[in-house]
């Protein structure tokens, strides 16, 4: 279905043969309309005008697809034209939107990118606040995970630091709509804070790598989680699946050839190539299962604030067994190490 605006919006269409228009009349889509069209159809475009289309994307697309269980999309017409203008004008060319429309958090993402400036923090600042309750409503957890990454590369923030920020703001919300008139005292949430030298040991670990391919025989312990900073991730991973510097360059992202560069061209030391790249592997793992504990402990206390059941409790609790197994036989290769 294609949900227009206005009445006249709706009758041209049906009249150049789209008769899969629908008028929302109205820029504010009900519950109660998308209730109807949930029995109907799960694809979903938006072909508001611009003003209207942005203000939808960023104050409802996340309920309207969880509503829908599927991804709406949004037409991006041109400058100062209403549907009905553009199908009386071109029928080809509103053929043509309806088949580029972009999902339209991606559309609320370019929208929100135009408006600033994101090489400045405080439009960084900005963006993210603008952004982040938007991902933060996508119940899908893939499609949340994309986002989140899209986000963190969009700003150039870890997403470990974009997560602990959701888990704060959750245990704001919560703990507001929770004690509401309660006058009960309040135990803080565990926060999640992230290591500031973990992107230096992931830059030192794949200009490593870079440099030694012949290191890539013994990665099968390096996992892409690992590495906290998206772009870092997103190269190792490239890195596996090629042969040389230059496959992998022509199979990266273009956005992350700068990072690359500079990968490729930081100076390290020429010694002791095995034994240092072991130790970096040792310290990422350690920063890895020291995050999934840290943000295990942070979602059980705010399971514990909010009055979770025994049983979630019980199963965080569980949940934390493994990062704390394996942060002993970290400490333990550690200390064999003598580090």
């Amino acid at each position: 279905a294609v949900i227009v605006e206005g009445y006249m919006d709706v009758v041209i269409a049906h009249q150049y043969g789209f008769a899969n228009a629908v008028a929302s009349l109205g820029t504010a889509i009900t519950d109660k309309q998308i209730t109807i069209l949930k029995r109907l159809t799960s694809n979903v475009v938006l072909a508001l005008d611009a003003d209207s289309a942005g203000e939808e994307a960023m104050l409802r697309c996340v309920t309207y697809e969880n509503s829908l269980d599927s991804e709406i999309r949004v037409v991006v017409l041109p400058a100062g034209k209403d549907p009905d203008e553009v199908i009386k004008q071109d029928t080809a060319l509103w053929q043509r939107l309806l088949q580029e429309a972009l999902p339209v958090i991606d559309y609320t993402f370019e929208i929100v990118a135009s408006q600033l400036d994101l090489t400045q923090a405080k439009d960084k600042v900005s963006a993210v606040d603008k952004l982040l309750p938007i991902v933060a409503e996508i119940q899908n957890p893939v499609r949340q995970a994309h986002y989140l990454q899209k986000l963190s590369r969009l700003v150039r923030v870890s997403e470990r630091s974009l997560e602990t920020t959701l888990i704060k703001s959750h245990a704001k919300k919560n703990k507001y709509s929770q004690s509401m008139g309660t006058g009960r005292n309040q135990k803080p949430v565990a926060r999640a804070v992230q290591s500031p030298l973990s992107n230096t040991i992931e830059e030192h670990c794949l200009a490593l790598l870079l440099k030694h391919p012949e290191l890539k025989d013994k990665c099968q312990d390096l996992l892409a989680e690992y590495f906290e900073n998206s772009e870092n991730r997103e190269i190792f991973i490239t890195w596996r699946q090629t042969d040389n510097l230059s496959a992998l360059k022509d199979n990266l992202d273009s956005a992350l050839w700068e990072h690359l560069d500079k990968l490729v061209n930081k100076e390290i030391l020429a010694n002791q190539t095995e034994q240092r790249y072991n130790n970096y592997v040792l310290r990422l793992r350690e920063e890895y299962f020291r995050g999934v504990e840290r943000k295990r402990e942070a979602v059980f206390a705010l399971e514990a604030e909010t009055g979770g059941s025994g049983a979630d409790l019980a199963k965080l609790k569980e949940e934390g067994i493994e990062p704390s197994m394996r942060l002993g036989e970290i400490f333990a290769q550690k200390a064999r190490k003598g580090q």
